[in-house]
């Protein structure tokens, strides 16, 4: 009885839904009872279920309903099946990504992340199937992509989503190899300037190790598997010629250069410090930007799940956002998961281990490519993992040991445990199975409870750093993994606030051999110096936070000498004219152009190759200059103080120079007022824009749009990327951010952008663009009543018969 009087209070509910609305009746084979999706004038998918099991049912039909091709792209780089429908030119990216499956024990694998677990991915994974099913019977259109591109989807399998690793947010390895060659080329000195280490460390040598043939060559698999897929022309002459092609992951965003550069941002408020009394939670997690977004939000509901927030659209659940009892979030925690390994091979291609000679061990596999016959491909792996470079000249092998390739290490699939705690108990208990990315987690609850906890799978190193590649003949093995209780928290401070920024948090005197390469603190430090003021904040207060756009950096350095320090004219009015602006990157500002141009392409190039030579340029570059910036500013500061080794002359000297050349550069190019929005704009491309014709290409893509604040240093980390791009467009940010009224769920905000939809003609497509842009947000809305006020559409679905 009671079970059909909840049925017709459901069924009640989804009439009420679907009052004023544009309303839709599917039957869907494999869904067990009638079900509801509200989207509402964001949209933001709100599902009701009378299932779990249905819920993630509909879960997968939705986000397939929304970004099919995009879901697409994913499962087909991740198992390396792209050539099968974009021919031979992915072979070899097709190849490396097979390298990086998953290859343990699929049965054991289920059980990492929670009894229902596998429930859970084969009910999604049926609903992604079921909407493929409308399409291959005409019920539902076919994507533009696969239209013009000439195939269709395949079903999925629940084991694709276990065995794909690839898109985590993998760390140090590139990193590795740059130290290496730099420590050969260049020296100690150069490394020390390449690469701040926190905490402060001394690197250690590894013994044995054999760098003398080491190239940047040996990271091409690993690049090819973990970078984004990219599509270019043959001949962009000819608009008849289309030929699919990887463009070089060597410099891509979205290769390993830019993992140290990845952010985020998360911070709590305590009840007391809020003028709502209820704790305020808000997160801004970074990511390239892509189109579509990185990041789908979702509403899932049913007994026993009520939840909201934002999550990898190929994941089911969430990631980041609240349940109705627990708001949570997270950033990177730049924990060191990876190591590359060489060894010494024979004529047999076996490799050195421990006194003895072992046998590699080989996977062969078919690859399809369209148009052409099938290839097989060797996969090799040592003791330690896949082989990615095989020197066969000096008898060298190279591998990759990565914890994200061990069991239970599905990215963000550990989020299953925590979406659905009911107290901080237990949502702390969950972070124990959260392992892959390596995260500082945020939370806040009903309770008036905030905190902070960090959680990934570490390895466990006792006799070397991690940063360095490694002999893998035995003396340098992972000693299990560092305990969870070992990573920093807080619980409830007396402060009434806790944040993440990517920052360096481990305890002073921290014992093991965590990371290493962290990003740099301004982030964090602006947090702090906001949240630590006196008085309470509101929910707007805590939305213009995640848009604040001082520059630390600018601050730090125009403190350190007056203007009349410089002797030439040119130098000394455009040090005032810095030393009197506000130091916000505020998009209206010409000063904020001068600075970010000055110091990113004249300074730090200046001291760079004055301390260690041009020759330097190539394996110290960052994304937009040259140099640690945390480095250089300490240098800078402790000359200005007189104690460094630099003398303070010499650095005015560069000081000056550098003014000038900025300044007589912005003259040459017609950029004397220009302001830092225009400069630095965002323009959202389609993956497969560059195969298309001008007409095409301008409604496929978003933007562009100018008058973009902030950068990387900023709490608004608009990054850009100027030695890749060659502008200072952004290339980063949060695409995704939520500020959350902890217990007044419905006050809640949040952007997505460029919007929900990956279909093109959505409405949804392109819709919060511009609200992105201009720092603004739209209602994350919970409760049903709120709901069914801006619910544009109603999709209700029934059991096929």
């Amino acid at each position: 009885m009671t079970k059909t009087v909840a049925g017709c209070a459901w069924l009640l509910a989804l009439t009420v839904w679907g009052a004023t609305a544009q309303e839709t009746t599917l039957n869907l084979e494999g869904l067990k009872q009638q079900a509801g999706i509200r989207i509402d004038n964001w949209g933001i998918a709100h599902i009701q279920a009378q299932s779990q099991e249905d819920a993630f049912f509909v879960q997968g039909f939705n986000v397939a309903r929304d970004r099919l091709w995009q879901l697409d792209l994913w499962r087909r780089k991740g198992l390396g099946k792209l050539s099968a429908v974009f021919g031979a030119d992915f072979v070899e990216m097709d190849r490396a990504s097979r390298l990086f499956l998953f290859r343990g024990d699929i049965h054991q694998e289920w059980q990492y992340y929670g009894q229902d677990s596998q429930m859970i991915l084969q009910r999604f994974v049926q609903g992604i199937n079921a909407y493929i099913s409308l399409i291959h019977s005409e019920q539902q259109p076919l994507p533009k992509e696969f239209q013009w591109l000439g195939y269709m989807p395949e079903p999925w399998q629940a084991e694709d989503i276990l065995k794909i690793r690839s898109h985590g947010l993998s760390r140090n390895l590139s990193s590795e190899v740059t130290r290496a060659l730099t420590l050969n080329q260049l020296g100690n000195e150069a490394e020390s300037l390449r690469q701040k280490l926190t905490p402060a460390h001394s690197l250690q040598i590894p013994q044995g190790r054999d760098y003398q043939h080491l190239s940047a060559e040996v990271l091409r698999d690993y690049q090819l598997a973990t970078g984004a897929v990219r599509f270019s022309r043959e001949d962009a002459t000819d608009p008849a010629t289309f030929r699919r092609q990887l463009l070089t992951q060597l410099r891509d965003v979205q290769s390993l250069p830019l993992q140290r550069h990845l952010g985020s941002n998360a911070w709590a408020l305590a009840p007391q410090k809020s003028h709502t009394g209820r704790a305020i939670l808000a997160s801004d997690p970074h990511r390239v930007n892509t189109l579509p977004s990185g990041r789908y939000a979702v509403h899932i509901k049913a007994p026993g799940l009520d939840v909201i927030g934002a999550g990898e659209p190929y994941i089911p659940g969430i990631s980041v956002g609240h349940n109705g009892q627990i708001a949570f979030g997270f950033t990177i925690f730049s924990a060191d998961q990876e190591d590359l390994y060489h060894y010494v091979t024979d004529e047999a291609k076996r490799y050195r281990y421990r006194g003895g000679w072992r046998s590699l061990k080989v996977i062969r596999e078919q690859i399809e490519i369209k148009d052409a016959d099938a290839m097989e491909v060797e996969l090799a792996y040592t003791r330690h993992g896949p082989v990615i470079y095989h020197d066969q000249a000096n008898n060298q092998l190279y591998a990759v040991r990565a914890a994200w390739l061990q069991a239970g290490m599905v990215p963000y699939l550990g989020s299953l445990h925590y979406q659905r705690a009911d107290n901080i108990q237990q949502y702390l208990q969950a972070l124990r199975h959260f392992a892959n990315p390596a995260e500082n987690h945020v939370y806040a609850d009903v309770q008036g409870n905030i905190g902070r906890r960090s959680a990934g799978r570490v390895p466990l190193r006792l006799n070397w750093d991690g940063l360095l590649p490694v002999p893998g003949e035995g003396r340098y093995e992972w000693l299990g993994h560092i305990p969870h209780f070992l990573l920093p928290w807080q619980h409830n401070p007396k402060k009434g606030w806790v944040a993440s920024a990517n920052e360096m948090n481990l305890p002073a005197h921290y014992p093991l051999h965590l990371g290493y390469e962290w990003p740099g603190p301004h982030r964090y430090d602006r947090l702090a110096e906001k949240l630590s003021a006196p008085g309470k904040f509101s929910l707007q207060d805590m939305a213009s936070l995640q848009n604040d756009q001082l520059s630390l950096p600018a601050r730090r350095i125009l403190a350190l000498y007056d203007s009349d320090d410089f002797i030439n004219a040119v130098a000394r009015q455009r040090w005032q004219q810095m030393r009197d602006w506000d130091k916000h990157l505020n998009p209206d500002s010409p000063i904020a152009a001068f600075f970010e141009l000055w110091w990113n392409r004249h300074m730090r190039p200046a001291m760079i190759g004055q301390l260690v030579g041009q020759e330097s340029f190539e394996l110290l570059a960052d994304l937009s200059s040259v140099g640690d910036q945390e480095q250089l500013l300490d240098m800078l500061e402790l000359a200005a103080s007189g104690q460094g080794q630099i003398p303070p002359a010499l650095v005015l000297a560069w000081l000056s120079q550098s003014l000038q050349s900025a300044h007589q550069y912005m003259l040459n190019s017609g950029l004397e007022n220009v302001t830092w929005g225009q400069l630095h704009g965002a323009d959202f491309t389609h993956p497969i824009s560059p195969l298309l014709p001008p007409e095409l290409q301008d409604w496929v893509n978003v933007g562009p749009v100018r008058a973009l604040g902030g950068s990387g240093d900023t709490v608004r980390a608009n990054m850009h990327a100027v030695n890749y791009t060659g502008n200072f467009n952004t290339v980063l940010g949060p695409s995704w951010s939520m500020v959350v009224d902890v217990g007044q769920w419905d006050n809640s905000l949040m952007i997505n952008s460029p919007g929900q939809s990956g279909n093109i003609d959505s409405p949804f497509y392109r819709d919060l663009f511009e609200p992105w842009a201009s720092g603004q947000k739209v209602p994350l809305l919970y409760s049903d009543a709120a709901v069914a006020q801006h619910t544009q559409q109603v999709l209700r679905l029934l059991p096929s018969e």
